[in-house]
């Protein structure tokens, strides 16, 4: 899974699960043989969302942990110390991921992985040199809490701010001016005094003329200071598309986007109840071309607002790509390609998932960032939804697979990987909540990690081929070692997505 395309939901699963780790690892270093279970999980989900400075931490602890328990180095006051610093530096991460997830690989983790490399070697260190005096690390209790942020200080030159306020000044009063013009127009056509109306009118246009050039002029200079300044600087690396939809205005982030195309309704392609548009996509010396056939949606079925009742004659189409899945998303028009300043949602919109922030336009109206991942599995569920329909007809089988793993991270990766395939997809906890859901229900295939609470794969699976009617369903154990009972076997450390299909889909004999 790319670092780009994990959700905001899933980070905070993810962190959550984390930052316990960090804490029991930070307060009982010498407790490794009780941490090791968990904090390999930690490490493996960060391999897979793509947080590589974090794994690389992780993976420097566990190796310390291993050489621990098969006493190859010893445990002294000197490595205790250095196995806290790494922990401390984990949870450092934690915040940068919480705060800007862009950012988490290109931390500099290099020196404590430098030092858990030599008390690995047996090479003499100090762990004290890498303490660093402005770092607050919280190491009681609060270990799960987010440390008290600092209002960012923006500075601007004091000499091109009063330039900017002495303009706006002259078009507020440019503004009174326009209004006393037009009352006396209003006078003016109540008297019917056409000379009047023409000499009021000049000075209309002219004073509206104006004030409009003020307006461009203090955009630029607005601008202008925006650049100057080091904290809006940093911001300026957000680009999007303007768009329509139910003649209301939106951004669309570009990250996302890898081509804007414009198609004829009459030349979609319908299969089980949902339309394709095909997408001829040239090679870079454009002699040869491959035809893709890629299914669209239309953005007014998930936002409020207007139907555009004259509809364009060809319909503009962003085509998306996320999570290896392609989408093109149909809008009532685009205005332009922008690279802007973006600032989050307020905190009373948090549950409206289809929005990721808000921007500003050339007329400084606040304009709502569409987050493209909600939208996608949006559209993904209208299209279930209708698939589902169609192959009721067909009477066409879905699999059904249950996830059996102890974090939440785990479940939720795979979740996604397996509806986003075709699957229908349940979760459970551990084995025993397991067992409560196959008695429920009958599913075609089971994932199953081994090291859980209350009951382990090992023991889950020794019942579940005691029931005769899972006998012979297959099982896929995704663990760190093979499980008795399982048809086939995936290494939970590295495993990717398209190897979990591949497995899946021969299992299945698909």
């Amino acid at each position: 899974m790319k670092k780009e395309s994990v959700s905001p939901e899933l980070i905070k699963t993810y962190l959550l699960e984390t930052r316990s780790v960090i804490f029991r690892v930070r307060n009982c270093p010498w407790n490794f043989k009780k941490i090791l279970p968990t904090l390999r999980m930690s490490k493996d989900n960060a391999r897979l969302l793509g947080f590589n400075s974090i794994y690389r931490l992780f993976k420097s602890l566990e190796d310390l942990y291993y050489a621990l328990i098969a006493n190859d180095i010893l445990l002294t006051d000197n490595l205790q110390n250095l196995i806290i610093e790494v922990a401390d530096k984990l949870y450092e991460c934690c915040n940068v991921l919480e705060e800007n997830p862009e950012a988490i690989n290109f931390l500099d983790v290099h020196a404590y992985l430098l030092y858990c490399d030599k008390a690995l070697a047996g090479e003499i260190f100090e762990s004290k040199n890498l303490v660093n005096p402005k770092k607050s690390i919280p190491v009681a209790k609060s270990a799960l809490e987010k440390p008290i942020e600092k209002n960012e200080v923006i500075k601007v030159n004091s000499s091109n701010l009063v330039s900017v306020i002495n303009m706006q000044e002259e078009m507020i009063a440019h503004t009174y001016i326009i209004g006393n013009q037009i009352d006396l127009l209003k006078d003016a056509i109540f008297e019917n005094d056409t000379h009047s109306l023409k000499e009021i009118h000049k000075l209309l246009s002219n004073d509206s003329q104006s004030l409009q050039n003020n307006l461009l002029i203090l955009h630029d200079q607005f601008i202008s200071l925006m650049h100057d300044d080091s904290f809006l600087k940093n911001h300026q690396e957000f680009q999007g598309f303007f768009i329509y939809s139910n003649s209301e205005k939106y951004l669309i982030p570009s990250q996302f986007i890898f081509d804007v195309i414009c198609a004829n309704p009459l030349s979609y392609i319908t299969k089980q109840n949902q339309k394709y548009v095909v997408y001829e996509r040239e090679d870079d010396s454009r002699s040869n071309s491959e035809s893709e056939e890629i299914p669209v949606y239309s953005l007014s079925s998930l936002l409020p607002g207007k139907i555009v009742k004259n509809k364009n004659v060809l319909d503009t189409i962003l085509l998306a790509d996320y999570q290896s899945q392609k989408i093109g998303i149909i809008v009532d028009s685009m205005q332009k390609f922008v690279s802007i300043i973006k600032k989050p949602m307020p905190n009373c919109f948090a549950n409206f998932k289809l929005f990721q922030g808000i921007a500003f336009d050339e007329k400084y109206d606040m304009i709502p960032v569409l987050y493209l991942p909600e939208i996608m599995k949006k559209f993904r569920a209208q299209r279930g939804y209708d698939i589902k329909k169609f192959e009721a007809y067909t009477k066409k089988h879905i699999n059904k697979i249950l996830i059996v793993d102890d974090s939440k991270t785990t479940r939720e990766i795979q979740h996604t990987i397996l509806s986003g395939n075709g699957f229908l997809v349940d979760e459970a906890v551990d084995g025993i909540d397991a067992m409560e859901k196959i008695r429920k229900k009958q599913f075609d295939l089971i994932l199953s990690d081994d090291a859980m609470p209350r009951m382990n794969g090992d023991i889950f699976l020794e019942n579940v081929r005691r029931m005769e009617n899972y006998a012979k369903v297959p099982v896929i154990a995704i663990s760190e070692n093979p499980l008795k009972n399982a048809d086939a076997f995936v290494c939970k450390a590295d495993f990717s997505r398209e190897e979990l299909i591949q497995k899946i889909n021969e299992v299945l004999h698909e």
